[in-house]
C-alpha cells in the first residue's frame, strides 16, 4: 500500500516526506551491519545530491535474543557456524550473527519444494549411502550463508553479549564470508583489493574487540556501522547518528513523554485498552505470533529489558506490573498504571534507569513510526500489513495516532552491476544456469534475469516429467555428462527382460490355470465316485460275487482318480516353482535391481538440477532486493557501483495507517 505514486520522481517523494515531516530523523533499524543495512546508505547519498538535508539514524537492533540452537557435535565450542536447511538446522534462526558470501543466501530449496517439483524425495533419501538425515541436510542446505549460532543454555540478549564471548566467533564469520567471496573475483588484481576490503573490515572489528573486549556485540556494531557508510560512500557521511534499540528505548520517568512511547498509553488507558488488547490480538490471528492471553492475565505486547535480569513480557495489572523475565519481577502498586508516565515511575522506582521499554513485533514499528520515518528495503519486515491492520482497528475507535509512513527503497542491485569492470568465477548453481564458469560483471548484469526465466522454464519442464523414461530422455538429451543414453538403453533392456519373464510367467500360470480345471474336474469325479459308492454300500443287503465286483470297480476307479490328482498337483507345484524362479530369480532380480538403480540416479539428477534452479531463481532474486552491502566496495572498490545503485533505487512509501 503506497501513498506517493510510484510515478513520482526520487526528488519529489523525499522532498515531500522532508518537507512534511522535517524534524522526523530516517531510522534504518536492523540487527547487523554484515547484511544489507548499510545499503540504506543509498538514502543518505540520495538526499544530499539533492540537498534535502536530513537527519539519519543508523540503530542496531540489539533487543532481541541471539540465536540459539541445541544442536550438539562433537568438539562445537559454545557458539558456532551454522548452515541452514531443512533438516537438522530447519528452525534456525539468526539475524544478529550471519553472513552470506558473495550470491549468497539464507533462502534454501525445502523438501516440499522438491515434492512440488516432481521429485520422489523420500525414494531417494531412504536409498542413500548416506542417511536419510545427511542426505536431508546436504541436498536443502543453502548455498553462500552462514549463521553464527550459540549453543549454550542460556537465553543471550544481543545489548548484554560480551565479546570475550562472542568476538572469536564473530571474526570467524567473516573470514569465512570474505574468503570465499574474494575466490569469486578475478582476475588477480581484483582479487587483490577485494582482499583488502575484507582486511579492512575485519581489522575495525579485531582492533575494536582487542581495545574493547568487555563492551558488548552492540557496541561492536555501532563501531563499524558509520565506516561501512563511509567505505560505501568513500566519502565521511554527515548527519548521520549510530544508534541502538536499547539506548532508543531506554525507559525513564524523563523519556517516557517522548512520542515514541506515546502509543503505549492506547493499551494502559482504561478508556482503550480493552479494545487495544483486542485489536492486537486479532491481528495476529493466523501467525506465529502469540496472542496475548498466552503470556497472563493483564499482558499488553510490549517487553521490558533489564540489564540483569533479562527480558520478558509487561503485564499490568490493578495491583501489580509484573515482567515475565525468567525470574519474573513483580512490583506492587498503590494505585492502578494508567498512563506512560505512570508506568515510568512504577518502573524506576524498582528497577532504575536502566531498562529498555520494547514493543513486540507488531507494535514496534507503531513506535517508533510515531517520531521516525522507517527506512525499509523491499522485503524488510514481514509485519508491517498486520500493524497496518491494528493501527486502523484503533483509529476506528478515536485512538490518536500521529504515523509516518514507512520509506520503502527498492534496489537495482544485479542491473547495476553494468558498471562493473571485473570478472566473476561462478558457484556451481549459477554456472548451470549461465552454462559458463567465469564471465565478465557486465555480463552477468546484461544476463541474469533471462538467467532467471530460463530457470524457471526448466523447472516447469522438469516439474511436468512423471515418468521415468519421460525424465531419461530430458537427462540423454540436455545433460552434458556422459552415460544417460547407456542408462537409457539399459533401462529399456532391463524392461524388455522383466516382460519376457513375465510373458513366460504368463504361459506357465496359464498351463496352472488349465491344470487347475483338469484337477477339478477330477475332484468332482471322485466326489460322484464317494457318493456312488456310499448309495451303492447301503443299497446291498447281500454281498454277491457281482456285488463284490461293482464296489471293486469303484475302489480301482478312484485309486486312479486319485492317482490323477496328485500327479496334477506335483505338475502345479513345479510349474509354480518355475513361475517363482523367473519372477523372483537372478535375472528379475537383476533387472529389477537395475531399473531402481537407474531411477534412483535420474531422480537424484533432476533433484541436483532442480536444487540447482531454485538457488538461481531464489538466490538471485533474493540478493538483488537484499545484497550484503560490503559485497559493493569488494567487487567494486571505485565505487561506480554503489553509484549505479544510487541512480538507479526506485522510492515509495507505505502508509502505516490507512483511515
Amino acid at each position: 500500500m503506497t501513498d506517493m505514486s510510484k510515478n513520482h520522481t526520487t526528488r519529489e517523494i523525499l522532498a515531500e516526506l522532508r518537507g512534511q515531516y522535517p524534524e522526523s530523523p530516517f531510522l534504518a533499524l536492523g540487527q547487523t551491519v554484515f547484511w544489507d543495512e548499510p545499503m540504506k546508505a543509498v538514502l543518505r547519498s540520495l538526499l544530499d545530491k539533492f540537498e534535502l538535508g536530513g537527519q539519519m539514524m543508523l540503530g542496531v537492533h540489539d533487543t532481541d535474543y541471539f540465536a540459539k540452537t541445541h544442536i550438539r557435535k562433537e568438539g562445537i565450542g559454545r557458539f558456532a557456524l551454522l548452515a541452514h536447511n531443512d533438516g537438522t538446522t530447519k528452525d534456525l534462526w539468526s539475524a544478529a550473527g550471519e553472513i552470506s558470501t558473495l550470491f549468497g543466501s539464507e533462502t534454501f530449496p525445502s523438501r516440499a519444494g522438491f515434492v512440488q517439483h516432481g521429485v520422489a524425495f523420500e525414494k531417494i533419501a531412504n536409498n542413500d549411502s548416506r542417511g536419510r538425515i545427511a542426505f536431508l541436510n546436504e541436498m536443502t542446505e543453502a548455498w553462500g550463508w552462514r549463521g553464527l549460532v550459540y549453543t549454550g543454555s542460556r537465553d543471550l540478549i544481543v545489548n548484554s553479549l560480551s565479546l570475550t564471548e562472542v568476538g572469536d566467533g564473530v571474526l570467524e564469520m567473516l573470514a569465512w564470508g570474505f574468503e570465499n567471496a574474494v575466490q569469486q573475483i578475478a582476475p588477480a588484481c581484483c582479487r587483490t583489493e577485494a582482499s583488502r576490503i575484507g582486511d579492512t573490515i575485519l581489522s575495525w572489528c579485531r582492533d575494536y574487540y582487542t581495545k574493547h573486549p568487555k563492551n558488548n556485540l552492540s557496541d561492536l556494531y555501532q563501531h563499524v556501522y558509520p565506516r561501512m557508510y563511509e567505505l560505501l560512500l568513500i566519502q565521511k557521511p554527515e548527519q548521520i547518528h549510530v544508534t541502538s534499540t536499547t539506548s532508543l528505548l531506554q525507559f525513564t520517568p524523563q523519556t517516557a513523554s517522548l512520542p515514541r512511547f506515546k502509543f503505549v498509553n492506547a493499551f494502559l488507558d482504561p478508556s482503550s485498552r480493552e479494545f487495544a488488547v483486542s485489536a492486537y490480538n486479532k491481528v495476529v490471528e493466523g501467525s506465529t505470533i502469540y496472542a496475548l492471553d498466552k503470556f497472563g492475565a493483564g499482558a499488553i505486547p510490549f517487553d521490558i529489558i533489564h540489564p540483569e535480569k533479562g527480558r520478558g513480557t509487561l503485564r499490568v495489572l490493578p495491583k501489580v506490573v509484573i515482567i515475565e523475565t525468567k525470574q519474573p519481577i513483580t512490583i506492587g502498586l498503590k494505585k492502578p498504571v494508567e498512563s506512560i508516565q505512570e508506568l515510568a515511575e512504577v518502573l524506576n522506582s524498582k528497577l532504575g534507569d536502566s531498562i529498555t521499554l520494547v514493543g513486540k513485533a507488531i507494535t514496534l514499528v507503531s513506535m517508533l513510526a510515531q517520531e521516525f520515518i522507517f527506512v525499509f528495503n523491499e522485503e524488510g519486515s514481514l509485519y508491517v500489513s498486520r500493524t497496518r491492520k491494528m493501527n486502523d482497528l484503533l483509529a476506528t475507535k478515536g485512538v490518536s495516532l500521529d504515523m509516518r509512513p514507512i520509506l520503502r527503497m527498492r534496489y537495482q542491485t544485479w542491473d547495476s552491476l553494468r558498471v562493473g569492470r571485473s570478472s566473476l568465477n561462478l558457484p556451481p548453481h549459477l554456472s548451470a544456469a549461465f552454462a559458463r564458469k567465469t564471465m565478465t560483471t557486465p555480463e552477468f548484469a546484461a544476463q541474469w534475469k533471462e538467467a532467471i526465466l530460463t530457470q524457471k522454464n526448466t523447472l516447469s519442464t522438469l516439474s511436468n516429467l512423471h515418468k521415468p523414461r519421460e525424465l531419461l530422455e530430458y537427462l540423454s538429451e540436455n545433460m552434458i555428462e556422459e552415460g544417460w543414453i547407456t542408462a537409457q538403453k539399459s533401462l529399456d533392456n532391463a524392461v524388455l527382460k522383466l516382460m519376457e519373464l513375465r510373458t513366460q510367467s504368463i504361459q506357465i500360470q496359464s498351463s496352472v490355470r488349465s491344470l487347475y480345471s483338469s484337477l477339478k474336474i477330477l475332484k468332482e469325479r471322485s466326489a460322484t465316485l464317494y457318493k456312488e459308492r456310499g448309495d451303492h454300500f447301503r443299497s446291498v443287503s447281500e454281498w454277491t460275487e457281482k456285488e463284490l465286483a461293482v464296489r471293486k470297480s469303484y475302489e480301482h476307479e478312484l485309486s486312479g482318480l486319485e492317482q490323477n490328482k496328485h500327479g496334477i498337483k506335483q505338475e502345479i507345484f513345479s510349474l509354480k516353482n518355475q513361475r517363482l524362479t523367473l519372477e523372483r530369480g537372478n535375472q528379475a532380480i537383476e533387472a529389477r535391481s537395475t531399473i531402481k538403480k537407474i531411477e534412483i540416479a535420474a531422480e537424484l539428477a533432476r533433484l541436483e538440477l532442480i536444487r540447482n534452479l531454485l538457488l538461481t531463481c531464489d538466490g538471485l532474486e533474493h540478493t538483488n532486493h537484499r545484497p550484503s552491502a560490503w559485497w559493493i566496495p569488494m567487487l567494486d572498490p571505485s565505487g561506480q557501483w554503489f553509484e549505479e545503485i544510487v541512480q538507479t533505487t526506485e522510492l515509495y512509501t507505505e502508509k502505516l495507517i490507512s483511515l
